[in-house]
């Protein structure tokens, strides 16, 4: 039996490698996005920093807010959203708690993979 935070840990790194052999610019933004993304949580807030990523609404905050929608078991990253929107506050708590755990994944996996400028 493996724990939550193995399941994010497995799940993330081939998400992190498909960006890692993305063209253009992607990567290098993805990595910036990715890395401040947790910080980003715990400063404002998970709904705040869903909000923050929808509104910018580039291929590196879509391809971020996907990659969680997934890691934390959405289809999408518009039925997250809606569900921490409408939740309690346990709930909130409880979707906080693994949002930080799957995007300190992410960030780890973009440190190890992805290139700096």
């Amino acid at each position: 039996m493996s724990i939550r935070t193995q399941k994010y840990a497995q799940a993330a790194y081939p998400m992190v490698e498909e960006i890692q052999h993305s063209t253009g610019t992607l990567e290098a933004n993805y990595r910036s996005v990715a890395l401040n993304f947790p910080t980003m949580i715990m400063q404002s807030g998970l709904s705040q920093a869903i909000g923050f990523l929808m509104a910018k609404d580039k291929d590196e905050h879509r391809a971020l807010l996907q990659h969680l929608a997934k890691l934390l078991g959405f289809e999408s990253s518009k039925d997250l959203h809606q569900v921490v929107v409408k939740s309690e506050l346990k709930q909130y708590q409880l979707l906080t708690r693994q949002a930080l755990d799957a995007s300190s994944w992410l960030k780890r996996y973009t440190q190890a993979l992805l290139k700096k400028d």
